[in-house]
């Protein structure tokens, strides 16, 4: 996941708020998400407006720490405990989780059925 899907998910900011607030359409700005290694300079500097961070944060490939405050900062820095916004993001991430857990469990019922009547199919061939 990109740093920029990252901050304006932490935000709860949408793409089409956030292409708004740069100057582009949505579209473009998904483009921007998905490979930002091709920002524009003047696209950087509102990001980092927009996020309160530094240029930097934005063009960096090193992870940060979102700091529930709003603010962020690159390795071990503190947490400000904003309960709230920590349960949101939490919510969140459990949600996706426990999407893709009934999904593999899905896929491993479906796994288990193919094998038993392969090995029905082998086993009346034998």
């Amino acid at each position: 996941m990109s740093h920029l899907k990252v901050l304006r998910e932490v935000n709860n900011y949408t793409q089409e708020y956030v292409a708004t607030k740069i100057g582009v359409d949505q579209s473009t700005y998904s483009k921007i998400e998905r490979n930002p290694k091709n920002l524009k300079a003047e696209h950087v500097e509102k990001l980092a407006e927009l996020y309160d961070v530094g240029v930097a944060d934005i063009l960096s490939s090193e992870g940060l720490t979102i700091h529930f405050s709003g603010h962020i900062e690159k390795n071990n820095g503190y947490v400000n405990n904003n309960y709230e916004m920590q349960r949101e993001v939490l919510d969140k991430i459990y949600a996706v989780k426990d999407d893709e857990i009934k999904t593999l469990k899905e896929q491993v019922e479906y796994l288990q059925k193919q094998n038993d009547q392969l090995l029905k199919m082998l086993g009346s061939k034998g």
